[in-house]
């Protein structure tokens, strides 16, 4: 059972320590004939929070600044006072009304309340007035105002025991033991000194199983408390900083309160301000995984800007443009990563939160321990289905025309470049490509392709220039240092063809993957999908550095010889 999330204005139930004082500031606003009347006494922390909800998801309709129990009237101690004329509630301060305001507050302050002002000394809500000296986070913590009575202390016991959201309420009153009297001396805090952000009133995370699922990846990535010297992030505790235990809360919390945190608590922080906030739970497994590890890893700003860049950087578009990468997963975006290949858009993601720890300032003292996160994480995905959706297609701009290269075509010139050197996988790459292009349309499409293909040879395997065929055929020349490195068997194998052998590997085994790209080639696909890719990797960036460095041997030798 729930409490009202009606307004109410029986000051009846008002502490003691107020009661009084409402009747007295009604009783001489009536007799200066301004129509002051109390609109709202006590409230209740649903409709507290409904409130401060609406702040936040309509502009400039902010009426709190706070959550539910960190609102002075969720403790019968304030009241709001409006102009009411003809029978109709009026906030109007223009002209003479204005001075009805000040008027109001000046009594007010006659009969020891106040309203609320800013650290500059500055009014921050006029309507507002509350008992001096009392402070949110006091009352939170128990600390009430002597002399509170029976009707006073079952009201906000009722209001208690019907709470069932965060954050957990405050101690029930007792009237038997009364707590020590709150120094009226002290100038009145702001309601907003403490602000909270509104908790869902049911227990989501843990009745969330899809959320339970992928959560305990980051139970394990995050574990449980913590206090690095080097995180700039202070005392954690299962994936909570300190200030986000107290933005949660409402209050400043130490680092105690940090480690005696729940994980209950934890996991509806999680879920609320990470999971839910970052449309998770309208993703798919895999998307909503690698993005809700990163908003707990990096924060839900970062970690929806790199799903719209991951999303980007494939060359997908929604209407023949891009994603704004503006950190918001709002309907267009949701849309169109419901749409792609979760698998694709999920490694693509992976690779961008990868380069991203890769330029943090900090990677040299924790780099290790998030490079085995996102290795985890990998493994973790693949757990999870796969999923179904549109896959992207490379684009490669050769003079302002799109051209369309699948894998077959990369591995065309793998191919070609092992065996027939640069100029022959030059231009079955060119042939392969303009001939997807031209077989679709009708009529001149072959005429087009033979034409296309007799500049090609020209141009690429003609000699450069009209004397070039009657120069006789050069010796077979000795293979450099760098060349015979293995010796001369293999370094005339590959002479000349190191750097493109190189280059095209390197395409091949990390592009391939990336874009979900398919072969004909079984053993290709195979190959990538169970091999060691780092250590492909690393062999075809051996390859390339080898081939530059014997074009640059080459170019020394032949200077020498000029010489």
């Amino acid at each position: 059972m729930g409490n009202s999330r009606k307004r109410e204005n029986d000051i009846s139930n008002l502490h003691p320590a107020i009661r009084e004082n409402v009747r007295a500031i009604q009783a001489q606003l009536q007799k200066e004939d301004i129509p002051f009347e109390v609109f709202e006494a006590f409230r209740t922390p649903e409709r507290q929070a409904d409130l401060y909800a609406q702040g936040r998801t309509k502009p400039g309709a902010k009426v709190t600044w706070v959550g539910p129990w960190h609102s002075i009237h969720q403790y019968g101690l304030a009241v709001d006072f409006v102009l009411k004329e003809n029978g109709e509630w009026s906030w109007d301060t223009k002209g003479h009304k204005g001075a009805w305001w000040d008027r109001m507050h000046v009594i007010a302050k006659e009969n020891g309340m106040t309203p609320i002002y800013n650290s500059n000394g500055k009014l921050i809500e006029k309507p507002h007035i509350q008992l001096q000296g009392i402070k949110s986070r006091d009352l939170y913590a128990g600390v009430y105002p002597d002399g509170g009575d029976e009707a006073w202390a079952d009201r906000l016991n009722e209001l208690i025991d019907n709470w069932n959201g965060l954050p957990a309420p405050p101690p029930r009153p007792s009237i038997n033991l009364g707590a020590p009297a709150i120094d009226t001396e002290l100038m009145a805090s702001m309601e907003a000194e403490s602000p909270a952000p509104v908790h869902s009133s049911m227990n989501s995370a843990e009745r969330d199983l899809r959320f339970q699922k992928l959560h305990e990846f980051i139970k394990d990535a995050e574990g449980g408390f913590v206090n690095n010297q080097h995180d700039k992030g202070g005392a954690t505790n299962f994936g909570i900083t300190k200030t986000t235990l107290a933005e949660w809360r409402g209050t400043n919390v130490t680092e105690e309160d940090v480690a005696t945190m729940s994980q209950k608590e934890a996991e509806e922080i999680l879920y609320t301000n990470y999971y839910i906030k970052c449309k998770c739970d309208k993703l798919h497994d895999r998307v909503a995984m690698v993005v809700y590890n990163m908003a707990v890893h990096s924060g839900p700003k970062v970690a929806q800007r790199t799903a719209q860049r991951a999303f980007n950087e494939l060359g997908m578009k929604v209407d023949g443009t891009t994603l704004e990468e503006d950190g918001i997963i709002g309907r267009i975006t949701l849309s169109a990563i419901n749409q792609t290949d979760p698998s694709v858009l999920s490694e693509k993601y992976l690779e961008l939160y990868e380069q991203r720890l890769r330029g943090l300032e900090d990677f040299v003292i924790f780099g290790a321990g998030w490079i085995n996160r996102v290795n985890k994480l990998r493994v973790f995905l693949n757990t999870l289905p796969e999923g179904e959706g549109k896959r992207p297609i490379k684009i490669m701009k050769v003079k302002e025309r799109d051209l369309d290269i699948d894998a077959d075509d990369v591995l065309r010139v793998a191919l070609m470049a092992m065996t027939g050197g640069k100029s022959a996988a030059v231009k079955a790459l060119a042939l392969g490509i303009l001939n997807k292009k031209l077989e679709k349309k009708a009529d001149d499409g072959n005429e087009k392709l033979n034409l296309l293909s007799a500049i090609l040879d020209e141009k690429i395997d003609a000699p450069s220039d009209e004397n070039a065929t009657a120069q006789p055929v050069a010796p077979v020349e000795e293979l450099t240092p760098v060349n015979n490195a293995l010796g001369p068997m293999i370094g005339k194998l590959l002479d000349g063809k190191k750097s493109i052998i190189g280059i095209v590997g390197l395409v091949i085994t990390a592009v391939l993957p990336q874009l979900g790209l398919s072969s004909s080639q079984p053993q290709l696909e195979q190959l990538l999908a169970d091999g060691d890719k780092t250590t492909m990797l690393t062999l075809f960036s051996l390859l390339t550095s080898w081939g530059f460095l014997g074009k640059i041997d080459k170019k020394f030798a032949d200077l020498k010889q000029s010489t």
